[in-house]
């Protein structure tokens, strides 16, 4: 080829590159999440809000909403549906505390927003930027509540404190959880009063570290401050969700005292309820022997099984081979390739607050959950003499099915090493008469 030509060729080729480059750098701009409309444009905390624009993710947990009040603090939120030119979501509660206050009222505030995909997009400018007001509120202040929380009523947000009260503590009248950790200001409060025994002179929550529940503090859900194996949130819902044991609410709680679990007590009911009489639901709930249940070994769900145990013990599958770890207790080694529905398994870990986890309509403590013939209940123990009785029945695990024998549902070529680390025997005799019809009253039978 001629060499006049082919510089002549890479001439234009090179100048074809430089005038597509831009266009392909303007396409990879054009391509960040881009707000063009806000609905509507005056909104209160906790209600729905959509938001159009384009270059959004049409998967929902790809896109974060980005919150900046005019202090330059923000809060987040995900959609709860997404395509790529619409999000629609709630207000978080977290915005509320960002609101911006006059003489110790919230007054409504506008917040610029900006969408995250795989980008940051631009913040709003001030035509498409909301004003957001406190829950319940017009926006105006003052909704005839007579505290001046602007929000109508007594307790307008129903967390058992009144209004005044919660403009003493520092809390907001207008959310029943001022923090979002998933605990009600009214319960924080009165297990903080429980926990520290001051009913005349109460606690006053403190926007930080504190050693008792704090309606200020949004990381305290996850602490147990009264020492009973159960967190914050986890007694909070057996509280919300139960009038009593086993036994459902029809409605929301309607006093704080006495907490029916609070987590500033051990033993939130007094005086505590009497172990049961029944020689298997006696086996699975009381831990101590003591006659009594306390709030761990109590079964708020009503489904034969322990609240410590659903959540954080024997009915959580990695207890069992953490426990008998060769020397807390002879080596057990975790029955392989099945994940067993536990606590671990659920949304929102919810274990000790539903009766039924796996919604066959049986009972979790009456359910077998390894499908070898002895339930829950029966297998959730074992005797304190097991390793020198050469009792059958003490090797058992609601996680194993070939504990305490030989089951259909154990697997018929053990894994190879599988039980060379276990110091018990891995199978038990074969299948009593009757089994699975019939089955011991306790492991001691």
């Amino acid at each position: 080829m001629n060499r006049r030509l082919l510089t002549l060729m890479l001439a234009l080729a090179g100048l074809a590159l430089l005038a597509t480059a831009p266009a392909a750098l303007a396409a990879k701009k054009s391509k960040r999440p881009t707000v063009t409309k806000v609905s509507p444009m005056r909104v209160a905390v906790g209600a729905k809000m959509t938001i159009s624009g384009r270059n959004f993710s049409a998967k929902r947990k790809r896109n974060t909403v980005i919150f900046r009040a005019p202090s330059g603090r923000t809060a987040f939120a995900k959609p709860r549906r997404a395509s790529r030119r619409k999000l629609v979501l709630r207000v978080p509660p977290a915005v509320a505390r960002l609101l911006r206050k006059k003489s110790g009222r919230t007054t409504p505030t506008r917040f610029k927003l900006r969408v995250l995909t795989s980008k940051f997009g631009p913040f709003t400018s001030k035509r498409l930027s909301p004003v957001i007001v406190s829950a319940g509120g017009s926006g105006g202040g003052g909704g005839g509540g007579g505290s001046g929380s602007g929000c109508p009523g007594s307790d307008f947000d129903k967390d058992l404190l009144t209004d005044g009260f919660e403009a003493q503590i520092g809390t907001d009248p207008c959310l029943a959880d001022t923090d979002a950790d998933g605990v009600e200001d009214g319960y924080e409060e009165q297990a903080a009063i429980d926990l520290n025994h001051y009913p005349a002179s109460p606690p006053l929550p403190y926007p930080g570290k504190r050693p008792y529940p704090n309606a200020l503090d949004p990381s305290d859900s996850g602490t147990d401050y009264d020492g009973d194996g159960l967190l914050l949130r986890e007694e909070f819902l057996l509280w919300v969700r139960f009038s009593s044991d086993g036994v459902a609410r029809s409605g929301r709680p309607t006093t704080l005292t006495p907490l029916l679990y609070s987590d500033g007590l051990q033993r939130s009911v007094n005086p505590p309820p009497a172990a049961p009489t029944a020689p298997l639901a006696r086996w699975a709930l009381e831990l101590r022997a003591d006659g009594v249940l306390d709030d761990d070994e109590r079964d708020g769900d009503g489904d034969g099984l322990g609240n410590w145990d659903e959540q954080h013990g024997r009915m959580y599958e990695p207890w069992w081979p953490a426990q008998h770890d060769g020397s807390n207790e002879p080596r057990e080694s975790a029955y392989p390739g099945i994940d067993y529905l536990d606590v671990a398994d659920l949304p929102n870990f919810d274990a000790l607050a539903i009766a039924d986890m796996d919604g066959d309509g049986v009972l979790d403590g009456a359910d077998d959950q390894d499908h070898d013939g002895l339930s829950n209940q029966f297998e959730i123990r074992r005797p304190d003499d097991w390793e020198t009785s050469g009792d059958p029945w003490g090797y058992v695990n609601p996680f194993n099915p070939c504990k305490p024998f030989n089951s259909q549902r154990c697997h018929a070529h053990p894994p190879f090493g599988y039980y060379d680390s276990d110091e018990v025997d891995e199978i038990g005799p074969d299948p009593p008469a009757g089994y699975p019809g019939t089955r011991p009253a306790t492991p001691d039978n």
